[in-house]
């Protein structure tokens, strides 16, 4: 089973995460650098990864290792809320990353 240490880690790395790539963000809207907010795009989407993973293996003991097992889990979960938030979120930072 995952220990609550793993879940506090987890949570803190995507944090820590998450605030790399504001920082990051906000530099490529600064400087115009597409490349930098690409990366900014990266992390918030790592970071996404790691609380959903955390949040899954709380719940069921397991950490997903694809994006579909991600999703088919929380439907498992009955957590369809937070699979259709975490597909839109992929799907947008994608597109806006890379096809704009």
């Amino acid at each position: 089973m995952v220990t609550s240490n793993y879940l506090d880690c987890s949570l803190e790395t995507a944090e820590e995460i998450l605030r790399y790539a504001e920082e990051e963000f906000d530099k490529a809207l600064k400087t115009g650098d597409i490349l930098l907010y690409r990366n900014a795009a990266d992390k918030a989407f790592l970071s996404m990864i790691i609380a959903i993973n955390a949040y899954i293996s709380s719940k069921m003991g397991v950490i997903p290792k694809s994006h579909s097992e991600r999703r088919s889990l929380l439907r498992k979960m009955d957590r369809e809320d937070l699979r259709a938030i975490y597909s839109d979120v992929m799907k947008t930072l994608h597109e806006e990353a890379f096809y704009n």
